[in-house]
């Protein structure tokens, strides 16, 4: 278990889709220190592997020449993981209800409902470069495990 107050871990990618199988094996090097429990993992995994994938696909479009910058900051009781991205952002009222009827069926738009349901909070930000999405977990207790 994390004894220091804060860690910090990062990562950088290029914006093709090939590049998404480097996140596993940066956050099972960052939970060699951290130690969270398998289902905390899984989700931090999941949500993590979501976010960077839209930020590749639509946030940077699948261009080559702009990068996915992740920072995981952790603390004895959390983790906030950081993916900032070159594209313009997203807004809420952009994001289609994947459980609609008319969506229900199609092939993506299910990315942000999977990160919400895996992570305590999942927050998006426009800034001057780009759009940012800050997925927080908090370190589940020996006797309750949220997921």
């Amino acid at each position: 278990m994390l004894k220091t107050e804060k860690k910090i871990f990062k990562l950088q990618l290029k914006s093709v889709p090939q590049e998404i199988s480097k996140v596993e094996p940066f956050l099972k090097r960052l939970n060699k220190y951290a130690l969270f429990n398998k289902k905390q993992f899984h989700s931090i995994l999941i949500a993590t592997t979501e976010a960077v994938n839209n930020s590749i696909v639509h946030g940077n479009l699948r261009n080559p020449e702009k990068f996915v910058d992740i920072t995981c900051i952790l603390t004895p009781g959390t983790i906030e993981i950081h993916i900032l991205d070159e594209g313009k952002g997203v807004k809420k009222s952009d994001i289609p209800n994947p459980l609609a009827g008319k969506n229900i069926f199609k092939e993506s738009g299910r990315g942000i409902f999977i990160m919400k349901h895996f992570m305590d909070s999942v927050t998006f930000k426009k800034k001057k470069h780009g759009g940012e999405v800050i997925l927080k977990l908090k370190r589940a207790s020996k006797l309750k495990d949220k997921h």
